[in-house]
């Protein structure tokens, strides 16, 4: 079974540290999200609502994008940022 790993500090970091409880939610739930499945860290537009189940995913994903956690694909969806790292 994959899985992600998470630093214990993670929810003080700098990044995600003012995000919303739903920004973040979705964060966590695509990295989650990401190593489960063979996405290579990008996120399109349909999976989203699988991703995450939010009121406004969409808003949720600009919010990371504005938090550099999400780079935007036009056409696509969006890509973890340092996933990797």
């Amino acid at each position: 079974m994959p899985w992600a790993h998470i630093d214990e500090r993670f929810p003080w970091n700098w990044r995600v540290r003012f995000l919303s409880d739903e920004a973040f939610r979705l964060y966590v739930s695509a990295i989650c999200w990401s190593a489960g499945n063979p996405t290579d860290r990008v996120i399109t537009s349909k999976e989203l609502r699988l991703v995450v189940d939010a009121r406004a995913p969409r808003q949720q994903a600009e919010e990371l994008v504005a938090a550099e956690l999400f780079e935007e694909l036009p056409g696509v969806g969006w890509r973890i940022h340092d996933y990797h790292d």
